[in-house]
């Protein structure tokens, strides 16, 4: 028994001891391990790891349309035949089966169950087919679109087109700039080398992706050494004009001529021996001498007083402009259709075609022009503008043309911050670029000068997911 004793206290004593050193280890141990690593001991494969995903996990899958792919064959394993088939039948803006090659699409999914499938139309509309609370919906969607006003400059070397697209620009902003000062500038005859433009144009993005143009806000052209500007401002209705910085329209009241003409057969004169009558009488217009058919337009903003027919004038019309101004078209061949006494027209809205009805030799237009009932010679009277920025708008004016100043003038380069344009992002597609024609505006040598040679709707439409 004694011996049973003592062998049993010196197992307790030993056991101790090595209880006592083992503790110390593992402490030591615990010491330098942090507590996540500790954890992750006991965490076989990583099962319980705090970095371990926790929920649902969604996957994002991005494609493009391939040849021959239709949409049961990309979306069968998520909705079956029927859904599919129904989905179909409700999508009546975009059918289903007009799915192009080449086209990109988003398909989202949640652990393995379908969430969402986008395509893109176009880069202003993608469908979309969504499972929302036990529903598939499918819609058509409209891409936000907005604008921002960035600035652009050139020099001209060849032409307006050219210089526009170095610019790094298309040819419309090079249409509408020259549609700008077309009353001081012709774009077809003055251009010389060196001339500058500067502008402030609005863009419209749908997100990255550039659209179009909207309206020009400041425009700068230098021109054989004389600079002009011009700055959108309107009303609060909407309707505006370009203006220089003293507030004085550019537009004038009155086109040049009322049709693209080959020459003038006949001016305006106090006695002219008449053609067929064979007698000396007044002639107080200008013949235009062009093709039979030749549309020809209001030269200005009025109202139809009169249309109707003569023995002397044919087919004629009278526009009233304003209490001042009156003018008169004889000879045509036939009206513009829709065109009746009391309608609104526009500058350069067609009213008619040339013709030689009444008395006429051969097909021209009789164009005349009265102020307050008199008549008019239209080739020697001076440019009528039209109305100024009104005296109240002025200080409003003023604040609005300041930093489209500063802003132009801060395209000193020849390149325009919109170069740096965003490429369109990987599901959508850049509209095509306009046309780039070389044979218009181009730089006119003069030969005494060497030296310058040189909108969708969601059709909210439900269906049970299944």
């Amino acid at each position: 028994m004694p011996r049973l004793g003592v062998a049993l206290f010196a197992a307790c004593v030993i056991g101790a001891f090595f209880f006592v050193v083992t503790a110390a280890r593992q402490d030591s141990e615990d010491a330098a391990c942090p507590p996540t690593e500790l954890f992750a001991k006991i965490s076989p494969d990583g099962l319980f790891e705090p970095d371990a995903a926790c929920g649902p996990t969604e996957q994002v899958t991005e494609g493009v349309i391939a040849p021959g792919d239709t949409m049961a064959a990309i979306l069968g394993k998520h909705i079956d035949p029927a859904d599919m088939k129904r989905l179909a039948k409700e999508s009546r803006e975009f059918r289903l089966s007009r799915i192009q090659a080449g086209q990109s699409y988003r398909l989202t999914t949640r652990d393995g169950e379908f969430v969402s499938f986008e395509y893109v139309i176009s880069p202003v509309e993608r469908l979309a087919i969504r499972a929302e609370r036990g529903e598939y919906h499918i819609d058509i969607e409209a891409e936000p679109q907005h604008f921002r006003a960035e600035a652009a400059s050139g020099t001209i070397e060849q032409n307006l087109f050219e210089a526009v697209k170095k610019a790094g620009e298309d040819a419309e902003l090079a249409v509408n700039l020259a549609d700008i000062f077309a009353w001081d500038i012709d774009f077809c005859k003055d251009l010389r080398q060196g001339d500058t433009f500067k502008v402030v144009v609005e863009k419209r993005y749908a997100g990255d992706v550039f659209l179009g143009y909207g309206r020009i806000l400041a425009a700068e052209f230098t021109n054989q050494g004389k600079t002009s500007r011009a700055f959108h401002f309107a009303e609060k209705s909407g309707k505006g004009g370009y203006f220089d910085e003293k507030g004085q329209a550019l537009r004038k009241a009155f086109l040049r001529a009322p049709l693209s003409f080959r020459r003038i057969s006949s001016g305006f004169t106090h006695s002219r021996l008449h053609p067929i009558l064979n007698v000396r009488k007044p002639h107080l217009g200008v013949d235009y001498a062009a093709p039979a058919g030749t549309p020809v337009w209001s030269v200005g903003n009025g109202v139809v007083e009169e249309k109707g027919y003569n023995h002397a004038a044919g087919n004629y019309v009278t526009v009233r402009h304003n209490q001042t101004y009156t003018t008169r078209y004889n000879h045509f061949s036939g009206f513009a259709k829709g065109l009746a006494k009391g309608k609104t027209v526009r500058q350069g809205d067609v009213i008619g075609y040339v013709g030689s009805t009444g008395y006429a030799t051969g097909p021209h237009l009789d164009f005349r022009m009265y102020k307050n009932g008199q008549a008019i010679n239209i080739l020697e009277n001076p440019k009528i503008t039209a109305d100024p920025v009104p005296a109240g708008k002025m200080a409003a004016f003023k604040a609005q043309v300041a930093p489209l100043l500063a802003m132009m003038q801060g395209a000193a380069k020849p390149k325009s911050v919109a170069q740096a344009r965003p490429e369109p992002r990987p599901e959508t597609f850049s509209p095509p670029s306009a046309p780039d024609p070389v044979e218009l505006f181009t730089l006119h040598l003069p030969p005494e000068a060497p030296t310058a040679a040189i909108q969708p709707r969601p059709s909210n439409t439900a269906r049970p997911a299944g």
